[in-house]
């Protein structure tokens, strides 16, 4: 790559982004961009457990609560209702569901709500009491064995990391083979088979292992 090539990629990353990775490579540009693109592939491979824990999560508080309040919207029920800001989340999803021309079957609301929304059911909700109201008598039953508090914590750890990786963020800083461990329990606990899929076949382990290798030019970037 001629040193006007480099300079191409870098003004279409921007200066400004690619910096963090110029500064972690001590002033190389050539092994910087090997870093950005295998920042780019870890991203790519630890989105899908991510993805998986999200859906699965989501889905399985949604059936507890459905199950304790006896109705799949049980946010319309008025001793079922998160704090105002969750529901708030839910004016809002519905309200994106009608301007597409869609229903606001709880299904769909359901599937619109953000992760941190989630994750937000299993803190203590402020003033919404969430202890006494879901995870007392009904969210407890899906993490047996967890203490609430670090269960949040861990969520709101992965919360971060799906954020960094859906903005297109830089991860190569964090210590990405804990945060797949971590992804993969927090999912066993919900979805185990889902879980046990991860552990079989992910990406993520090979990709880890790739990074030195990338740096020095020993193994190919991928995109």
């Amino acid at each position: 790559m001629t040193n006007s090539g480099e300079e191409q990629l870098v003004q279409a990353i921007s200066p400004e982004r690619f910096q963090p990775f110029l500064d972690e490579c001590r002033g190389d540009v050539v092994v910087a961009l090997r870093l950005y693109a295998w920042d780019a592939e870890a991203a790519r491979a630890l989105h899908s457990p991510l993805r998986d824990l999200e859906v699965s999560l989501r889905n399985r508080i949604h059936r507890q609560l459905t199950g304790k309040f006896g109705r799949s919207d049980w946010w319309n029920l008025p001793r079922a209702q998160p704090n105002r800001w969750a529901m708030e989340d839910i004016r809002d999803a519905e309200d994106k569901l009608r301007r597409r021309g869609n229903g606001t079957a709880p299904c769909d609301v359901v599937a619109t709500l953000s992760f941190g929304f989630w994750v937000g059911l299993v803190s203590t909700g402020g003033h919404g009491n969430y202890d006494m109201k879901y995870w007392y008598p009904a969210l407890r039953h899906c993490f047996k064995g967890v203490r609430r508090t670090d269960l949040h914590k861990q969520l709101e750890v992965m919360r971060t990391l799906r954020n960094r990786v859906a903005h297109h963020e830089r991860i190569y800083h964090r210590r990405l083979d804990e945060d797949f461990r971590t992804a993969v329990e927090l999912t066993a606990l919900v979805a185990p088979a889902l879980a046990a899929r991860h552990e079989k076949y992910s990406q993520v382990p090979a990709v880890l292992a790739r990074r030195a290798r990338v740096l020095s030019g020993e193994e190919e970037i991928v995109l």
